[in-house]
């Protein structure tokens, strides 16, 4: 592993040599003896850490000097270095957010104690502001009380309180990662940090230095060192979402950390033990993708310790009345808008209909109507009118394949003839909609008569 970088900022030249050379074996060491430099150091070198001499010459303080360090960046650890070790100047220092205060002549043990402990203080507040900012997300409780959701609950539960892997499955917005979450929260980990990778949505030569970190100078970009997102979760939670689409040679990484408990930094040499708990996720088969050899069957065993699927929505129908209730709320929230509700044929709409999209679909349209309407009650005509599409579209169905010219043409007759009906189905229901089933607004509205109009309805089964 790359030393740690300490900067020193001091105007005695003398010193910064014998600190560099009591230091140098275990740390890499780079000086300023004027603000300016130091301050731009800080900027251009992201140092780990930084001795800063509290009396500096010229009448400058330290105290200035120290805010400004901390607002180029604030998780930085600072250790003030003074001969004037005055208990006033140490407890205003500290309460600015300098680390630590030393004298001038330190023990070196003491001080070789006070970097370590400066250097973990820094990766425990990145886990902390990533731990807070998990906090303040609204994760709410799976919404649903169908015999699918409760099996679903009650296995989110159980598994809480194990401590194995775990792999979600299920279609792309049936909401898996709400069920890490949950699986999370209800954990003795819960204050522990929560931390997610979206393994389809990060470049694969990008995808090793976002799991596990990377030394400055290990690829061109690497200007200072990063951790992971395995250090950051430590003894948290680490969610792997769309791990189906992770390389193989990352599959071999995440299998190490899985078996070994210990992972390197990109660049790094030393191993770092890690002892967070790992949820993957996907939306495909993994055993498919295994028998394809586009995934690693022994990390698939090592992933599929405790197997959860969470149902589509078009099984668990039951629930939409619930789930429109709560995205309701949640859309009038976030709009600034009066909270609204459903008509009961618009919901009606809602539960025939068979979300491909699942609970994303759902909450997009809800989101959509919620825009749409100008009144308090959204009715069927506040819907998108693909929400239509689904059942009046049918697939065309043959007996047998056709074996002649004149078989086929029948059948392509017949199948038109079906598909054409199917889009003037759809075509009157909006007009319906829009109307509110006033026929002769709607035949109105289209230039057609109302006897027509009605006929027309009639071989469409309205």
């Amino acid at each position: 592993m790359t030393n740690p970088l300490l900067l020193i900022i001091d105007d005695d030249e003398e010193f910064i040599s014998d600190f560099t050379l009591v230091l140098e074996n275990e740390f890499k060491c780079i000086s300023a003896t004027d603000v300016e430099k130091g301050l731009e150091m800080v900027r251009t070198k992201n140092p780990d850490i930084v001795f800063l001499d509290l009396m500096l010459g010229e009448g400058i303080n330290g105290l200035d000097v120290l805010r400004k360090i901390l607002m180029i960046d604030e998780d930085l650890p600072v250790i003030l270095v003074t001969d004037y070790a005055e208990v006033d100047t140490a407890v205003e220092a500290m309460k600015i957010g300098a680390e630590n205060y030393i004298s001038k002549t330190p023990r070196l043990k003491e001080l070789k104690l006070k970097i370590a402990y400066s250097l973990e203080n820094r990766i425990l507040k990145s886990r902390a502001r990533s731990l807070e900012k998990e906090f303040q997300k609204p994760y709410k409780q799976i919404i649903g009380e169908s015999r699918l959701v409760k099996e679903l609950r009650e296995t989110i539960y159980l598994f809480a309180k194990n401590e194995n892997t775990i792999l979600i499955t299920g279609e792309s917005g049936v909401g898996k990662e709400l069920v890490a979450r949950q699986i999370h929260v209800h954990s003795k980990r819960k204050q522990k940090p929560f931390t997610t990778v979206n393994c389809a949505a990060i470049p694969k030569e990008l995808l090793e230095s976002e799991l596990f970190g990377h030394e400055k100078g290990s690829f061109t970009s690497a200007d200072r060192r990063k951790l992971g997102k395995f250090e950051i979760a430590n003894d948290g939670t680490i969610f792997l979402d769309e791990i189906s689409e992770m390389d193989l040679n990352s599959q071999v990484k995440i299998l190490r950390v899985l078996q070994e408990k210990e992972f390197e930094r990109v660049g790094g040499t030393s191993p770092i033990q890690s002892s967070a708990r790992v949820i993957a996720a996907t939306n495909k088969d993994l055993e498919e993708l295994v028998a394809k050899g586009k995934f690693r069957e022994d990390l698939y065993y090592r992933l599929d310790v405790l197997p959860i699927h969470v149902p589509p929505l078009r099984e668990r129908k039951d629930d939409i009345s619930l789930l429109i209730d709560h995205f309701l709320e949640i859309a009038s929230y976030e709009l600034k808008l009066p909270l609204k509700v459903f008509s009961e044929d618009a919901v009606n709409i809602f539960t025939k209909y068979d979300w491909p999209g699942n609970i994303r679909e759902l909450q997009n349209y809800i989101t959509r109507a919620v825009i749409l309407s100008s009144n308090t009650i959204i009715e069927p005509r506040d819907l998108d009118p693909n929400l239509l599409i689904d059942k009046a579209m049918p697939e065309v169905k043959m007996k047998r394949i056709p074996e002649t010219w004149q078989e086929m043409d029948r059948v392509r007759k017949d199948a038109a003839d079906k598909a054409s009906r199917a889009v003037e189905k759809v075509f009157l229901q909006n007009l319906l909609i829009k109307f509110d089933g006033n026929v002769t607004q709607a035949a109105k509205h289209v230039g057609i008569n109302r006897t027509n109009f009605h006929k027309m309805m009639k071989k469409c089964g309205l």
